[in-house]
């Protein structure tokens, strides 16, 4: 038992400072996963909301839909509109004007028909449409259509006072948030001293049962993610060993058995060194373990792992070879029937006649079946300001010697310290051909604000945030590229002078 129980201390203990390193190499990247958890387990326990029951009453008959509380929005907006009239005319037909008259609740389009009129303005169409609440009627409202008009009519329903409120704790997990940095520092900073101490053999009951805590804590999260699909890249060794949300869990589940031994054992852990040396030893790895997080946190990882790292060909990683597989799909139908839904294959349809059953077709959507080829980078996105329009293929496309992305996930957030140095390397760039690809996540009137703020004289370009983050871990952050390989990266707090960036350029 004695040498059973050695050997998993020292692998535990060796473990422990590993992951724990790790993560302090990047300490941003672990702030995000923790962001990000604490933002799902408030939504998870927000108070679940009652719905708003709409009956809608056409020349088709009358159906219900069932609209929950947004809490975070309370209006629901109910809208009729038609399209504009066209006139259609064939032979041995009188000319008549079409269009189609569409109404939507809140994002859902719950009705939709033709209209037909020989030019007057007589009543075509009148739906009468009711609210409630808990079989409580909160309103009603007649909606028209009306010959050769065109229907622009909004609904606007209140419900802020039936908005249930939250429990305490979503409300401190979202508070939380604001210091997901310094408590990714100090978990961090507590594992590698926890595994330290576990080698070492100092306060063996106080590390067992501190290892004991984490370990609950970590398989929780793990166990969670892999169940619930949700932050499915836990953290656990950053970005430099990627392990799916089950492999995070089975390797937890591992170490909790491992320290279950140890704590059945504990009684052989001995201290290596005399108790006043332990204690200076724990102290001196405390401080360094937070200042090399705290360095690599105000400039950049010391060992970058990220995919936009010096060297890596980002063209290679992100498209997808022409001969590789495809996502397969399913095709699936929704009907309703007596006000509930039911999802039905091409199989199913092949084999019953739903109109003669009485359901009715609500919609259609794609069941992915098989995944396809994934490129190691697959969300990295140069949108216009609509978020219509790709240029992605352009930017690998550019055959220019050196391009610069300039990256900030939000400028609201942005170290703004650094502007004017960098507005100086942009005019180099514009002077010296390079070609600039600003890059964000921000809503286009906080860029175009910010943009007149600080006198930033080019568009900005839009792609997804979680991707933005993953480029470079600073705000702003600049990625200079030869073609389509990265050739340096730079955070805001050491961006290059003219002259040095020049010299960069030129190598």
């Amino acid at each position: 038992m004695k040498y059973i129980l050695n050997i998993l201390r020292v692998l535990v203990g060796l473990l422990f400072i590993f992951s724990g390193f790790i993560k302090l190499n990047d300490p941003t990247g672990f702030s995000y996963k923790l962001d990000e958890y604490f933002s799902v387990f408030a939504s998870d326990l927000e108070t679940a909301q009652d719905s708003v029951v709409f009956s809608l009453v056409t020349v088709d008959g009358k159906e219900d839909f069932s609209i929950p509380i947004n809490q975070n929005s309370t209006d629901i907006k109910i809208q009729a509109s038609n399209s504009p009239w066209q006139l259609i005319s064939s032979e041995g037909v009188d000319s008549i004007k079409v269009s189609k008259a569409v109404i939507t609740i809140g994002n859902k389009q719950v009705y939709t028909t033709t209209l037909n009129n020989q030019s007057d303005d007589s009543v075509l169409l009148e739906t009468k449409i009711s609210w409630s609440l808990n079989n409580d009627l909160l309103g009603e409202n007649t909606l028209s259509y009306v010959a050769d008009k065109n229907t622009a009519e909004s609904i606007l329903v209140d419900t802020q006072e039936y908005v249930k409120p939250n429990s305490w704790i979503v409300g401190f997990l979202l508070n939380l948030k604001d210091y997901a940095l310094e408590l990714a520092i100090f978990l961090c900073v507590v594992e590698v001293v926890l595994g330290l101490a576990l080698l070492i053999g100092w306060a063996p009951k106080f590390t067992v049962i501190s290892l004991v805590t984490m370990i609950v804590l970590f398989t929780f999260l793990t166990w969670y993610s892999a169940t619930y699909n949700k932050v499915t890249d836990c953290g656990c060794f950053g970005d430099a060993i990627k392990l799916t949300p089950w492999e995070s869990f089975y390797k937890d589940v591992i170490l909790s058995v491992s320290i279950f031994f140890i704590v059945l054992g504990i009684r052989y852990i001995k201290p290596i060194f005399s108790k006043p040396f332990a204690i200076r030893l724990l102290t001196v790895t405390t401080l360094f373990a937070t200042v090399f997080a705290i360095y690599c946190w105000h400039y950049l990882p010391v060992n970058n792992f990220l995919k936009f790292k010096k060297g890596n060909n980002i063209k290679e990683l992100a498209v997808v070879p022409e001969d590789a597989p495809s996502d397969v799909y399913e095709n699936v139908f929704i009907y309703s029937k007596n006000g509930i839904e039911e999802e039905f294959t091409i199989g199913d349809l092949s084999n019953r006649n739903l109109s003669e059953e009485g359901y009715t077709f609500v919609d259609r959507k794609d069941i992915l079946i098989s995944e396809g080829y994934e490129p190691e980078i697959h969300d990295f996105k140069i949108m216009d300001e609509s978020r219509n329009n790709d240029y992605v293929d352009d930017f690998f496309g550019n055959d220019s010697t050196h391009k610069i992305m300039i990256v900030m996930n939000d400028v609201s957030k942005a170290n703004v310290a650094s502007i004017d140095k960098l507005k100086e390397i942009i005019e180099f760039c514009k002077t010296s051909g390079i070609d600039l690809y600003p890059l964000t996540a921000s809503n286009s009137e906080v860029v175009d604000a910010f943009r007149h703020e600080h006198q930033l004289d080019f568009p900005f370009y839009y792609g997804d945030k979680t991707n933005l983050k993953s480029i470079i871990r600073s705000n702003p952050g600049l990625v200079l590229m030869e073609g389509n390989v990265v050739k340096k990266n730079w955070p805001s707090t050491r961006l290059p002078s003219v002259k040095r960036f020049s010299k960069v350029v030129s190598k």
